[in-house]
């Protein structure tokens, strides 16, 4: 074998070995990086600013941007979620009374409700004819309901020490971003055989798609919330502009998201027997609250990352079954770049005059 072939398999070889080792050791806070990645790109300008105010003092600038991230959005979101592990609780240990018949809203009170009774009645010939209890059919499916947001979210409560080293190493990250972002990047792009060209069509695409991700998000949270609340309004639940903000927090959580808003609040309308507004506001929440961030997200998302609806539509819903919520942002962002690539990839063989 040639010796320079030989050299160049080797060199190959090597490379993906470490490439494997390099991946292999970050795959377990993979997430957890992409969401470090994300903030500090997204916040980097105000960072600037502040490095500007704190007279180039790098060190000082960073631990202020953190701290400000930190007090801005992680505490608030580790609230949301004790919060929403305690009210989920509640709510089956509630169901647990209510099938017992120790609570004051027995479900036997709920299928004894004239609007209830009506269908009952006309599906007796069918389930009689093939032994089913409607009660317990019911009972059953809303406390496998409620026991499935109550495992999501107390998930995270059982694994909290995990999840606390994570949320340190993610604001340990962030600093470093902050701090040597721009020379990392420098480094980085002196390694890749790429032209500057093109080297600066893909760090103006990412940036250019994680801030359109970030509005796109915001604007669908935004409008679930206001949806969300709006229910609320119809259905005569108390504090909907509360319980809209808590969708619009809840919004992005992949699967569940809102529902763990407006799911016990259906529940809470039909133990109290108002069956009709219970009914509507789980239709109102499965048709319109949580179905319509398929079709706004990618909108919003499309116009400012300048990329088709329908790439934007499989980044975004790709990316999460394949990354869980963090593939919210990294599968627009991968698409795109590939993207970036193969234009430029395209386009060589026009700007080589030898070729043309």
């Amino acid at each position: 074998m040639d010796r320079t072939l030989f050299t160049t398999l080797l060199a190959y070889t090597v490379t993906v070995l470490f490439m494997y080792l390099l991946f292999a050791i970050f795959s377990p806070f993979l997430a957890m990086l992409v969401w470090a990645g994300t903030i500090g790109i997204i916040t980097y300008p105000f960072y600037e600013k502040l490095l500007a105010r704190c007279h180039g003092r790098e060190v000082a600038a960073a631990t202020l941007m953190t701290t400000a991230v930190l007090l801005a959005l992680i505490i608030p979101l580790l609230g949301l979620i004790f919060s929403l592990t305690q009210e989920a609780a509640l709510a089956y240990q509630y169901l647990e009374r209510a099938s017992n018949g120790t609570s004051g809203l027995a479900l036997a009170n709920i299928m004894s409700h004239p609007s209830v009774a009506a269908w009952r009645e006309r599906l007796r010939p069918l389930t009689d004819s093939l032994n089913l209890e409607l009660n317990d059919m019911l009972l059953q499916a809303i406390k496998k309901g409620i026991a499935f947001i109550l495992n999501y979210s107390s998930g995270i409560v059982k694994n909290f020490l995990g999840f606390v080293f994570k949320v340190v190493l993610l604001l340990i990250t962030l600093f470093f971003i902050y701090k040597d972002g721009q020379r990392f990047l420098h480094r980085f792009w002196l390694i890749v055989p790429l032209n500057e060209t093109l080297q600066t069509a893909m760090s103006a695409t990412v940036i250019r798609v994680l801030r359109a991700v970030t509005y796109g998000v915001i604007l669908t949270c935004l409008a679930q919330g206001a949806l969300g609340g709006l229910g609320f309004w119809v259905a005569g639940l108390p504090s909907p502009f509360l319980f809209g903000t808590l969708m619009a927090i809840c919004a992005p959580i992949p699967f569940i998201g809102t529902a763990l808003i407006w799911l016990p609040g259906a529940i809470y309308l039909l133990m109290q027997g108002q069956m009709l507004h219970g009914l509507l506001l789980i239709t109102w929440g499965v048709l319109v609250v949580s179905s319509i961030d398929n079709i706004l997200r990618p909108w919003f998302i499309s116009g400012k990352a300048k990329l088709p609806i329908l790439l934007i539509v499989f980044g975004v819903l790709g990316g999460i079954l394949a990354f869980g919520l963090s593939g919210l942002m990294a599968g627009p962002v991968i698409l795109a770049i590939i993207m970036v690539f193969f234009d430029a990839c395209r386009e060589a063989p026009a700007a080589d005059p030898d070729l043309q």
